[in-house]
């Protein structure tokens, strides 16, 4: 803040315009501190082996986009699904935020406010496709919530 003398201040406010002007915190409440690393954006990029990637404002690979018909996941209900350690998560479409770290062996698109997902699944091959089976589906909503197959 810069202030500028004026003779015509009365002395007292100009006391109290220099005291605000070094007071920067209120009394009694602690100055929180930023998080650089939350507020970093992240873009999506196909990086050199092919592979669609999340990387951070440092072009440092975070996650792994999960690939659906040869490309990117397509977002549904605003999320895309993401991959990390072989796990699958789920990340906002627009800014790419996590908002339920990967955790699960399966996981499908949300639908309906909720995504079929599991932890004891098996990748069977359906003649060019490949399909998951599971006996311990279970759902998760956008909260990261799981509940039991209905």
């Amino acid at each position: 803040m810069k202030i500028v003398l004026n003779s015509h201040l009365p002395a007292m406010l100009l006391a109290t315009l220099l005291a605000a002007a070094a007071c920067t915190q209120v009394p009694g409440k602690q100055a929180k501190e930023r998080n650089p690393a939350a507020a970093t954006p992240l873009t999506m990029e196909q990086a050199a082996d092919g592979k669609w990637v999340l990387v951070d404002s440092q072009k440092t690979p975070l996650y792994d986009v999960f690939i659906y018909d040869n490309g990117p996941d397509y977002p549904a209900e605003g999320l895309i699904r993401v991959v990390k350690n072989g796990k699958i998560g789920y990340a906002d479409a627009k800014t790419y935020a996590i908002v339920i770290e990967p955790q699960f062996d399966c996981a499908f698109p949300f639908e309906n406010g909720k995504a079929k997902v599991s932890n004891q699944c098996q990748t069977v091959k359906d003649g060019e496709y490949s399909v998951w089976e599971s006996d311990a589906w279970q759902y998760v909503d956008q909260k990261g919530v799981l509940k039991n197959q209905d």
